[in-house]
């Protein structure tokens, strides 16, 4: 861009910035030039040494323009309405002068989402947003603050700070911060995953006045070995008597492995699941056999037993009923003791075996078993409720017993 006029060279050598040329005959023997002639020619050649920066490109010229706008025409330097030049196009030029120009750029800028556009002398974009007095340390922006704005311009988005609070981890903050709620939590330090709870999402934008909240969710799963409870079977069987049961198969508990699936909020368990569950071995069920087998019912006898003898004894009034019930026997059982006191001693409380030496109503191996009062009725039944139920468990299975062995 530097250019400089050599003053030897003819005219039509000189730049397109001379316009005028200039007639120099040589006239052998001419001795002089006119006096007008002579003050033209002095001032065609005389120049102006400039300095010209043109958007920060800076050159030296030496010119013989008479005004900025010649100048620029000259330099073929085209500047629109927007466009700054100093001094003005129509400053005079004077030796020494510096001239400068600056290109207009269009900057189409969003404010916290008002836009509009903007001509800007300013080659960064942090000197354009000094310019409008955006340059807050705290906004946020979509393109580097070192980044060039060129001529043909540059689309700005600019977040200032806003006032909002953030709850996390049960405690709210106060925090000043420009952009989205993704960029309040990085400045707080929370670096959210899939499982946490934010509200409103990470995208939206901060305003005066937000409020945010967030849950740090942890979801955890472990596994276990659990026992399987067995199953509880019955099953009927005519070999054992109705009334009467017993476990033919015992019951095994099963193994399994559960995946448990743990989910806690700020530290705090809110929820505990089993969400799989794999048997590892299975439970064996266990089976209860059930009798339906009907016992014949015991035939009452008045009569004594072909062995028994009698000897005189005091006797308690009443009949065997009411002995049976002073005694303390069910009358559930009653039908199984009529049986079997009927073949023993055919209800006769003093009833004795000569040959085995049995005395009573229930006959008594040896007698002295019932003491004094073995001829108390009362007293033998109690005696003998005592002794069947120890070594048969009850009535019934003394009754069960007699009718194989015929004792008991």
């Amino acid at each position: 861009m530097t250019a400089t006029h050599d003053t030897q060279a003819s005219p039509q050598g000189s730049r397109g910035r001379l316009r005028r040329k200039l007639l120099a005959p040589a006239i052998a023997g001419a001795t002089a030039l006119s006096l007008v002639g002579g003050v033209a020619a002095a001032t065609w050649w005389q120049t102006s040494d400039v300095t010209l920066d043109v958007d920060g490109a800076t050159s030296a010229l030496t010119v013989r323009d008479d005004t900025v706008a010649e100048l620029l025409e000259s330099e073929g330097i085209v500047v629109g309405e927007h466009d700054v030049v100093l001094p003005s196009p129509d400053s005079r030029i004077v030796d020494g002068l510096q001239i400068s120009i600056r290109y207009a750029r269009p900057l189409e800028v969003s404010v916290d989402g008002a836009k509009r556009t903007v001509w800007t002398t300013a080659r960064t974009v942090d000197e354009a947003l000094t310019f409008l007095s955006l340059n807050e340390p705290d906004s946020k922006l979509s393109t580097s603050r070192s980044a060039t704005i060129g001529r043909e311009g540059l689309t700005l988005d600019v977040r200032t700070a806003q006032d909002v609070e953030l709850t996390a981890g049960g405690q709210t903050k106060q925090h000043r911060v420009a952009g989205t709620v993704a960029d309040l939590l990085a400045s707080a330090g929370i670096t959210p995953d899939g499982d946490d709870i934010l509200t409103p999402a990470a995208t939206t934008q901060l305003d005066d006045g937000l409020r945010v909240t967030f849950v740090d969710v942890e979801v955890t799963t472990t596994q276990r070995e659990v026992a399987v409870a067995f199953e509880k079977k019955t099953v009927k069987s005519d070999k054992l008597d109705k009334g009467t049961s017993k476990v033919t198969t015992k019951g095994v508990e099963g193994l399994a492995k559960e995946t448990v699936t743990t989910v806690v909020h700020d530290g705090k368990q809110v929820s505990q699941e089993v969400t799989a569950k794999t048997v590892l071995k299975k439970p064996v069920a266990q089976v209860t056999t059930v009798g339906t087998r009907v016992v014949a019912e015991p035939e009452t006898s008045s009569s004594s037993s072909s062995s028994s003898s009698s000897s005189s004894s005091t006797r308690r009034s009443g009949t065997k009923y009411d002995w049976m019930a002073a005694a303390g026997i069910a009358e559930s059982d009653w039908q199984y003791v009529d049986y079997i006191v009927s073949k023993e001693s055919g209800w006769n409380p003093s009833a004795r075996n000569p040959s085995s030496g049995a005395c009573g109503l229930v006959q008594a191996l040896p007698c002295s078993k019932l003491g004094p009062n073995w001829s108390d009725p009362v007293v033998a039944l109690k005696w003998q409720k005592s002794y069947v139920q120890s070594r048969y468990g009850g009535y019934r299975g003394a009754y069960q017993f007699w009718l194989r062995n015929h004792w008991y």
